[in-house]
Order: C-alpha cells, then structure tokens, then sequence
C-alpha cells in the first residue's frame, strides 16, 4: 500500500506561502528607499556636447554621427551631469554651470568585418580623438585621448558605441571642479 503524501504537500504549499507573504508584508514595512539607496552622483554641472571634429573625408558621415548619439545616451547613463546638451541647444545659454565637450578625431581606421570574422589579427576598426571638456571660462577641465577598437567580432560601427562608452566613463570618474559660487542648483 501507498503512504498519503497529501497532507505533507499541503504542509509544504502553506509553509511556503505564509513565508512568501512574510517577505512580501517585510519589504512593505521598510522605509522608503531603504533598499535602494544609492550614492548621489549627479554633480551641480551640466554638459553640452559638440560633434566631433574632423578633416573632411577623414571621418565618414555616419560615423561622427553614430559617435554623437551614442555619446549623449551614455553621459545621460551615468547620471553625473544634471543635464545633457546638444550642440546648439538654445536652452543651454542660461545654464550658470556648463560644461562643453569637445572631441577632435585624431585617427580613424575602417576595419573589414569580414576580416575579423576569419582571422583575429586582421581587420580591426579603430577610433582615436582628443578629448577637451572645458568650463564657460576657457579652462579645460579635462584634456584626454580616448579610443576604441574592435578586433574580433562586430560591425564596424560598433566602435563608435564603444568610444562613447570610453568618454562618458573618462568624465564619470574626473574630478570636476566645484561649480562657481551662487550659480549652482
């Protein structure tokens, strides 16, 4: 004969929703942001992002404007900066602590993806450029090269996602000076 397993599986199914409404009433009676405390990075500065400069026929089109967008997703990723500025954006003149990134291309190789694909040495797409943020004064903040490269596999375009996760990491770890006094939030 077979032993009755329907109350132990009834003991089991209970124990295991009163422990599911314990954790769930818990995390009801936390403070507000208790669980998801996290350290303030936004700094009292904002930035404004130029497009990047280059020599005509140096830089295909697609290229510096892929670097462009890309860059201004990833520093509006890394939250340090209250906002984050096109070139031109009429908005940014009234902005009392703004910072300005220029970008200077200083090499660009268009790899082979097919290349890349069969040989691991070969065909590598690489970007290289003068990084300059500098404050409404003239005042470099920060002065850096930064590039990217893809070697192994990937569109070539996929270098320039990679340079503008470089840069936004280069300004989120910089120290920024302290912004000018009665101008700041």
């Amino acid at each position: 004969m077979r032993p009755n397993r329907r109350p132990l599986l009834v003991t089991l199914t209970r124990f295991a929703m009163e422990t599911l409404l314990l954790c769930i009433l818990s995390l009801g009676l936390m403070p507000r942001g208790f669980a998801a405390e996290k350290p303030e990075t936004t700094s009292a500065w904002a930035v404004q992002v130029e497009p990047v400069q280059a020599e005509v026929g140096q830089l295909p089109p697609d290229f510096g404007m892929v670097i462009y967008e890309d860059l201004i997703a990833q520093l509006v990723k890394t939250e340090r900066f209250q906002q984050v500025f096109r070139s031109g954006d009429h908005e940014a003149e009234g902005v009392p602590n703004l910072l300005t990134l220029h970008m200077a291309l200083q090499n660009f190789e268009r790899g082979n993806q097919t290349e890349r694909a069969v040989t691991t040495v070969a065909g590598a797409t690489k970007v290289k450029v003068h990084l300059k943020v500098s404050a409404r004064d003239g005042n470099a903040v920060v002065e850096k090269d930064v590039q990217s490269t893809v070697r192994i596999f990937g569109e070539n375009l996929k270098a320039t996602y990679a340079l503008a996760r470089n840069i936004a990491g280069v300004l989120r770890d910089a120290p920024l000076p302290a912004p000018a006094k009665g101008a700041g939030q």
